[in-house]
Formats: C-alpha cells, sequence, structure tokens
C-alpha cells in the first residue's frame, strides 16, 4: 500500500486538512489516517437526532484576518460557509455599567484605529491615550520576545500604564483568543493576536464564525485528496511512529497493520503524539507532551424570538463571558454562549451552568426576559486547548523534528500564535511545504 502514496498525514483536524489538502494540490499523493469517522478533530458539527440540526460542539469564533484558515477553505472551496463582519466591531455589556461598543470604520490605518479608539465611550481620556500607543507597544513586545519575557497579560497592561477602561476593551479579546484568563496567559502571544488585526486592513478585521455548521468548513476534503490520487481512511488508529537509524520508517496501527513511508506528517494533539513518539524525537521539546489543557464550556439556548442586539456580544461582570446569535432555528432561534478557561464550570452540574446563563441572558438582555426560552444545551470540551501560560510557549515544538522526513503540525506546535484554528492550519501548511522541499531535492 505504501508503494501508492508519497506521505502519510496522521490526523484529520484543521492541522491534518491543511497538511493533506496543501501536498496533494503540490501533485503528492497522500494517505490520510484519522481514528474518528469525520474531519474537524476538536471543532467538529453533528446532527440532533431530535431535531435534525446542525450543532457544533461549541462556538467558535474565527477572524477576517485569519489568512492561513482562508487559504485553506478557499482550496476547499468553503470560503462562503463564513459569516464574516467586514470590519472590527466590539459589543460588550459590562454588569453594573450596561453597553458600549468599539467599532473600526472602514478607513486607512491607522486611521480606522484611530477613529474607534475616539468613538469608544468606555475609554476615558487617559485609556485613550494609551489605547492609540497601543499598536506600537504591541509591536516592541512581539520584537523583544515571542514569550512576552514570562509576562501575562494582566502583568502586561500594568506595566504599560493600564486601567480599568482599558483592561475593559481587552480582557474578553484575550480570554477568547487565549482561552486563559488575563491573570494567567502570556502577554506574548496575545500580542500576536492584537498585532493581526492591527496590520490588518480594515474591511479584514472583522470577526467571522461558520455560517451554518463547522462541518461545512472542510466540506469536500476527502473529494479533493481523492482526486489527486489520494485516501482519507477514518477508523484508523495510530498506535506509534516507526523510525528506523534516526529516519521514519513509517506507522503501526491498532489491530497488528503496519504501513512502510518515508514521510510523515504527525497532526494529532500533544499529548497522542508524546505516546506515539519517543521523548527524543521532539528534540529536546518533549515536555510540552505533558501541559494540561484548558477547558471551554458552551452552551446553546433557543428561544422563541431573536433576543441579542448584535452578533457578537463579550459579557463584563458575569461568568458567561460571550453571547452569539446563531440565527432561527426549527421553531426558535438559537443564542450560544462561551466560559472559556472554564476550570470550575466543567465540574459543575450542566443544568446548573445551563440556568445560571438563561438567567445573565436575562439581565444583560432587555429582549430575553420577554422571550419564551424553548430548549438549552450544553457541551463541555474538557480538551479544548493546551494552555496559554507563559512558561508553556518554550515547549511548543518547531515541525522539524530530529527524525528524517517526520513532521510535527497542531496547534499546540510553535507557530507563534495562541492554539486556534488559524494556528493548526499554518502550523499544516507549515509542515507540507517543509515535506515537499525536502522530497524535491
Amino acid at each position: 500500500m505504501s508503494a501508492r502514496f508519497d506521505a502519510i498525514v496522521v490526523g484529520a483536524g484543521f492541522a491534518g486538512v491543511a497538511a493533506a489538502t496543501s501536498l496533494a494540490e503540490r501533485g503528492a499523493r497522500v494517505l490520510v489516517l484519522e481514528t474518528r469517522q469525520r474531519p474537524g478533530g476538536r471543532a467538529y458539527s453533528w446532527t440532533d437526532p431530535e431535531t435534525g440540526e446542525v450543532q457544533d460542539n461549541g462556538q467558535h469564533i474565527l477572524g477576517a484576518f485569519y489568512d492561513e484558515t482562508l487559504r485553506l477553505l478557499s482550496r476547499l472551496g468553503t470560503a462562503d460557509a463564513l459569516a464574516v463582519d467586514p470590519t472590527f466591531h466590539l459589543r460588550v455589556w459590562e454588569r453594573g455599567r450596561g453597553s458600549f461598543e468599539f467599532r473600526c470604520p472602514d478607513l486607512p490605518s491607522p486611521f480606522h484605529w484611530i477613529a474607534a479608539v475616539g468613538t469608544c465611550a468606555r475609554l476615558g481620556a487617559r485609556a485613550r491615550v494609551l489605547a492609540l500607543d497601543l499598536p506600537r507597544r504591541v509591536r516592541e513586545l512581539v520584537a523583544r520576545n515571542g514569550d512576552g519575557s514570562g509576562l501575562t497579560v494582566e502583568a502586561w497592561l500594568g506595566a504599560i500604564g493600564g486601567n480599568e477602561d482599558l483592561a475593559a476593551l481587552l480582557h474578553p479579546l484575550a480570554l477568547a483568543s487565549l482561552n486563559e484568563d488575563p491573570r494567567e496567559g502570556s502577554a506574548g502571544l496575545f500580542a500576536r493576536v492584537l498585532d493581526r488585526i492591527f496590520k490588518s486592513p480594515a474591511r479584514s478585521s472583522g470577526l467571522a464564525m461558520p455560517g451554518r455548521g463547522l462541518g461545512d468548513l472542510l466540506a469536500g476534503f476527502e473529494r479533493y485528496v481523492a482526486e489527486r490520487g489520494g485516501e482519507v481512511r477514518y477508523r484508523s488508529t495510530v498506535l506509534g511512529v516507526r523510525v528506523e537509524a534516526e529516519k521514519v520508517a513509517g506507522l503501526s496501527l491498532l489491530g497488528g497493520e503496519r504501513i512502510d513511508s518515508g514521510c510523515v506528517i504527525l497532526a494529532v494533539p500533544h499529548d497522542r503524539a508524546g505516546w506515539m513518539l519517543a521523548p527524543e524525537h521532539f528534540g529536546g521539546s518533549d515536555g510540552i507532551t505533558r501541559v494540561p489543557w484548558s477547558p471551554i464550556v458552551s452552551t446553546v439556548h433557543t428561544y422563541d424570538r431573536p433576543v441579542l442586539p448584535s452578533r457578537f456580544v463579550g459579557l463584563l461582570g458575569t461568568r458567561t463571558q460571550w453571547a452569539f446569535d446563531r440565527g432561527a432555528a426549527a421553531g426558535g432561534h438559537h443564542v450560544g454562549t462561551v466560559r472559556s478557561a472554564a476550570f470550575q464550570d466543567g465540574e459543575r452540574p450542566g443544568q446548573e451552568v445551563l440556568d445560571e446563563t438563561a438567567a445573565e441572558l436575562r439581565e444583560a438582555f432587555p429582549a430575553a426576559r420577554e422571550a419564551t426560552l424553548l430548549r438549552a444545551r450544553i457541551y463541555k470540551e474538557r480538551r479544548a486547548t493546551i494552555r496559554s501560560l507563559p512558561g508553556v510557549q518554550r515547549l511548543r515544538p518547531p515541525t522539524v523534528t530530529p527524525v528524517r522526513g517526520l513532521y510535527l503540525a497542531g496547534d499546540w506546535t510553535a507557530t507563534g500564535l495562541p492554539p486556534t484554528i488559524e494556528g493548526g492550519v499554518m502550523s499544516g501548511h507549515r509542515a507540507a511545504a517543509l515535506a515537499s522541499s525536502a522530497g524535491s531535492r
């Protein structure tokens, strides 16, 4: 079998799909092995047997500035499955203060940022001065050290003179992008996110989410690979990578099957990579395999009418951090919510979290007080992302390993970004480019 394929990709999450389709685009025959029976990894859709509706395993928000992700979706022809805000628009409800907005108009950089700062009612005079200087501060931090020199987001804001007003604007973004409390999350990683927002043209600075379901983003993946001589095999569990004389030799699968290959891209979660490879195969970065997970708890509340004032709303002072208008549903209207770094909520009874979320939605949005709640669901993703702590970043391994022909891909590798869909896709594209380059020599 191995003679038919030029490379093997293990894992069909976003990183694996990016790697496989990029290799196929370059003319390689690719075999993809995935232990599940669907692509997407930790970001996937499923069909509710009761309603027939397509449901996501959580609320996954992307950016219009996710260049690598958009490149992948364009390759698959699924870019239209994303609902994108053309410019950055953040609406926030703050307990005890009410609502405010931060909106970037369609102006050339940096005037779109200047206008957004100047019109944000939540920012006082001092905070506006700090916000206008924020792009420079971000560039300094990125240039100094991608890990932020050990700084947390909160410590960094304190060091640059940040106050409560500026924190009200930046904390929701830090929580969402890092899946960490700002008191613990890496300032260096957050600076990378802000730097991309600041550098993006106004028309590609907004937020985006799947218009239907996450599964639509990867629709046609199997066909794309097959039409170029490759194959996708689901329910194929790889137990280990075989290495001979410091060169990859193939894979061992559950059930005893062995596949020979001189090129393998390992696009699996960091802890699974830990038991598929020997410590020395990580080139000194095997500590990444022991980094704990950060959980995300999401809910979908279905009302008899729309209740949110906009598609995205951040919430401050409540356990619920974000609310999203997910559109019309069978006999109702979906509202999704997110709690990042939900270490406590992950262990609480689901109904308790659902009731608390519904109460907070009523508190924040007058329309929710008049609406009838038809049903609610909770999704606890305990293995959502690796921790985005400052000390973790030095452990994230590069794409190239000490084993010739073996490459790593995944949002946990050294992408320079937090563990997001964009980081995963970037790592997959990078692994494919390096594998192709090595193969052509």
